[in-house]
């Protein structure tokens, strides 16, 4: 997304999954790029991508695609668009990748994401995810790692939800359809608060 914007001067909408980084909306303020979100999975970015006449779509997998190529996942194209965006800053006198990644952080803000899986039993599967579909939408946290909760969103797939916080941090919960397990993201500001979000993630899922 900085690639098109900054190099390529692009300011069409971007998609991202709910599952992904919010540091794609900040840089949407930063260029005047509107960022949509999308239930995961590019069976609903790649609609979203057509409707909205969207110049990139990413999930949190790391599947990108491009509007003025396919609205769908493309690595090669994508790696060539990296390694032209290396070109392109290193001209700049910005280089190595540590720098180009260090001057990202200082326009996007810091952002340290992490997502991951709990495994429950089988046989009490159904109840866990009942306990969470039903419960964390009838009595959603009020505080998360000693963040306020400032909104709670289910998902639009019904199968969890992604409570923000005060200072912007964000922990999405999300059960699985196929497997006994439950995926738990969050991106936070530091390290620190990362991994106390996804602490309070791990005992909501735990009950």
């Amino acid at each position: 997304m900085y690639y098109l914007a900054e190099h390529l001067g692009k300011r069409d909408p971007v998609v991202i999954s709910v599952n992904n980084t919010s540091m794609a909306a900040r840089l949407g303020e930063r260029y005047g790029i509107t960022a949509y979100e999308s239930p995961v999975g590019y069976k609903y970015i790649g609609p979203k991508m057509i409707e909205t006449g969207a110049m990139m779509g990413a999930e949190e997998s790391g599947g990108y695609g491009f509007g003025m190529h396919l609205p769908e996942r493309d690595g090669v194209y994508a790696d060539l668009l990296l390694l032209d965006l290396f070109l392109r800053e290193k001209a700049r006198g910005v280089w190595p990748v540590s720098k180009i990644v260090a001057k990202f952080h200082e326009i996007a803000g810091p952002s340290f994401y992490r997502r991951i899986d709990v495994h429950v039993e089988r046989s009490t599967y159904p109840d866990v995810k009942r306990r969470l579909l039903v419960g964390l939408g009838d009595t959603p946290p009020t505080s998360l790692a000693g963040r306020p909760v400032t909104r709670t969103d289910r998902l639009a797939t019904n199968d969890g939800y992604k409570f923000l916080t005060s200072d912007g941090s964000w922990l999405l919960i999300r059960t699985s359809g196929t497997e006994p397990l439950v995926r738990i993201y969050t991106e936070a500001s530091t390290p620190d608060a990362r991994e106390a979000l996804l602490a309070v993630g791990e005992q909501l899922v735990r009950g």
